[in-house]
């Protein structure tokens, strides 16, 4: 008998901490130098009493998707210390707001990825056909392209997008949020309309690159010629004051070649004399 009852006090004790146990963010923080520096957050299912009656220190809010606060509480932090914070959770939360004790927001946590709200028969900012078909019905302006066939021109696609919006002869696309458009249903690769810019493209491409070689041949032939004019100058000079000095020219070309110049440069350097 004493057996059954001492289990029987176990799993009642097992069963009043669970049923305590509520979800929480768990933000890890560190405060070093009167700066707050953010470490890393989860979300966990913890047995924790936050006492919200102390109002002093470090304010924490939790934020709805329409920025309307859900929960604050406080927190006190001291100096070149590491600290958990327990935020309670909420299906709603798009962000967590921390503010330092002088009223000033010093950090801004984006948990909207943790956020439950799908079924609440709102289709929120966060939410779209592609995520929550039950809050966003197709065709509806929830900044997603559905494409779906249903007699409504979806106003977040370019007619092209959406065959309801080509039937009814509207247009009704989101310009201003065109990203989500654009990428869940690009034109068809081989179509006309795109095909043409792409083939203007690649012929520009390949006009550019051969005026570059061309420009690239004939500067290269320039400075050549250049140099070769420079050369066969100074050549023509040196050749010129050495016979006027009555060396023999044979004598004169065997230095010059010598000191590197070809049989071609000197004998174009001779010529320009004669």
């Amino acid at each position: 008998m004493d057996k059954k009852i001492t289990i029987f006090i176990i799993l009642t004790v097992l069963l009043a901490a669970n049923a305590s146990a509520a979800k929480y963010f768990v933000v890890e923080v560190k405060y070093f130098s009167g700066s707050l520096v953010f470490d890393q957050m989860g979300l966990r299912d913890v047995e924790y009493d936050q006492s919200k009656a102390d109002e002093s220190g470090f304010l924490i809010k939790t934020i709805s998707f329409e920025d309307k606060v859900i929960d604050s509480l406080h927190y006190n932090i001291s100096e070149n210390k590491k600290y958990i914070l327990y935020v309670p959770y909420s299906i709603a939360a798009a962000r967590i707001e921390i503010y330092n004790p002088a009223n000033s927001k010093i950090m801004d946590l984006d948990v909207s990825s943790f956020a439950d709200t799908c079924g609440n028969g709102i289709c929120e900012k966060h939410e779209s056909y592609e995520s929550c078909t039950k809050d966003c019905p197709s065709g509806s302006q929830d900044d997603f392209c559905d494409g779906v066939e249903d007699g409504i021109c979806d106003p977040d696609c370019s007619p092209a997008s959406d065959a309801d919006c080509e039937a009814t002869g509207t247009s009704t696309a989101n310009t201003s949020s065109p990203s989500k458009t654009t990428q869940r249903f690009p034109s068809t690769p081989g179509t006309g309309e795109t095909e043409k810019p792409r083939e203007k493209s690649n012929y520009f491409i390949w006009i550019l690159s051969a005026l570059a070689a061309v420009i690239g041949i004939s500067l290269y032939f320039f400075i050549k010629k250049k140099k070769e004019n420079q050369t066969i100058s100074s050549l023509r000079q040196y050749i010129g004051e050495n016979v006027r000095h009555g060396y023999a020219l044979q004598q004169i070309k065997d230095v010059l070649y010598r000191e590197g110049y070809s049989e071609k440069e000197i004998n174009k350097a001779i010529k320009s004399i004669q």
